[in-house]
């Protein structure tokens, strides 16, 4: 296989710059297209295990986020009114990164955005793929009429991806899973010095600190497919949705006002069987699979796609197709442990639908939640 010259990297998120970003210093050039005008980058906050923080080591970004985030080494879970159901030391990290740093999004972004343009990538904005032509696919005809050829083309652009449709077009995608995440910005009280889930009936609420004077609060909850709720009466419903729960759940509740920057997403979990390539076009991220946030490891899996792929294309052996198959079957393995660990949480904890599931639930936590949970420590701190 010749070396790779130039990559095409569809999608401006964490996953389409960290993989420019890691081809970029395997000297290969690469351009990143967008399809959003901007990169005024929606969401709340991303906790970061230490997986994807030794990748951000080998960036050289990470001393950056961990002075940006929050750094915390446990979780806990808790019944409504905050009393503690179990708690948990994550079996993650050593002396040089934390089990895990939190950080909002939109900062993490701009981290790897400014790391991503001091190694020389080309950005255009306002892009999207209109046609993929030639044998492997990577003649590139832009929706603007422009074209060109590249050695790769790696789409990383999203839940809803262009190249994953070319790849394998309606045969597999997302969900709904009949749940939804509320998520909001808010001060961190002192307490909350770690992840926090606060297990209700019909949902659960729970906390994650991403600064020193933030945190994000999330509500995970049945909602119906397809609905849209005005932004105006978003702090009403939240408000409602969290009435069961106590503690600082309660008073943030109170203190909603139409002003409070609420974020309302559908969990639409999903995952690509490999291979996820076709010729010389590969997909990774969200792309590739989607999982229920309850390992926090969504950003981070897109992390780690970027930075197997650049290196199965560069350091491996073989031909270019050997390489991909190489990174899909690697991939696939260990985002679907990710995915069936979370979705089976998700799946537990939005089974609780009475006060007696309720009792029953937080019986079993008490006994089982922390050995469960280092079940996936365990898989996730293996290197990759």
């Amino acid at each position: 296989m010749r070396a790779l010259r130039h990559v095409l990297v569809v999608g401006g998120g964490i996953g389409g710059l960290s993989a420019a970003i890691a081809f970029l210093q395997r000297g290969v050039a690469v351009d990143l297209i967008e399809k959003r005008p901007d990169f005024e980058v929606p969401g709340v906050g991303l906790g970061q295990p230490a997986s994807a923080l030794r990748i951000y080591d080998q960036f050289g970004v990470l001393e950056e986020i961990l002075a940006t985030g929050f750094h915390y080494g446990h979780m806990s879970i808790h019944a409504p009114d905050h009393s503690l159901i179990a708690a948990h030391r994550f079996r993650m990290g050593d002396d040089r990164v934390p089990a895990f740093c939190a950080l909002p999004r939109s900062r993490l972004h701009r981290i790897l955005l400014d790391r991503a343009t001091a190694l020389g990538v080309t950005i255009r904005l306002g892009t999207e793929i209109a046609s993929h032509g030639g044998p492997l696919g990577t003649e590139i005809t832009f929706a603007d009429g422009s074209t060109a050829t590249y050695d790769l083309v790696a789409g990383f652009d999203g839940i809803r991806s262009g190249v994953r449709h070319h790849l394998v077009g309606d045969m597999f995608g997302p969900r709904h899973s009949g749940f939804g995440a509320w998520r909001l910005q808010v001060e961190r009280p002192e307490g909350v010095t770690g992840m926090e889930f606060l297990q209700g009936i019909d949902g659960k609420a729970g906390a994650i600190p991403i600064g020193q004077d933030r945190m994000y609060l999330f509500n995970i909850r049945p909602e119906t497919p397809g609905v849209m709720f005005a932004q105006d009466q978003m702090h009403v419903l939240l408000a409602e949705r969290l009435s069961q729960f106590g503690g600082y759940v309660a008073e943030i509740a109170r203190d909603l006002t139409p002003q409070s920057p609420i974020v309302y997403g559908a969990l639409e979990p999903f995952i690509l069987p490999h291979p996820w390539h076709r010729g010389a076009v590969v997909v990774g991220g969200d792309a590739a699979h989607v999982v229920p946030p309850h390992l926090t490891a969504g950003a981070a899996m897109a992390v780690e796609d970027a930075f197997v792929l650049a290196r199965c294309l560069c350091e491996g052996e073989g031909t270019l197709d050997v390489r991909l198959q190489s990174y899909g079957e690697q991939r696939f393995a260990r985002n679907a442990f990710v995915y069936a660990f979370a979705r089976d949480w998700l799946e537990a904890e939005q089974a609780v639908r009475s006060q007696a599931d309720l009792d029953a639930a937080c019986a079993e936590m008490a006994r089982n939640a922390s050995a469960r949970i280092a079940v996936a420590d365990s898989f996730l701190e293996r290197s990759i």
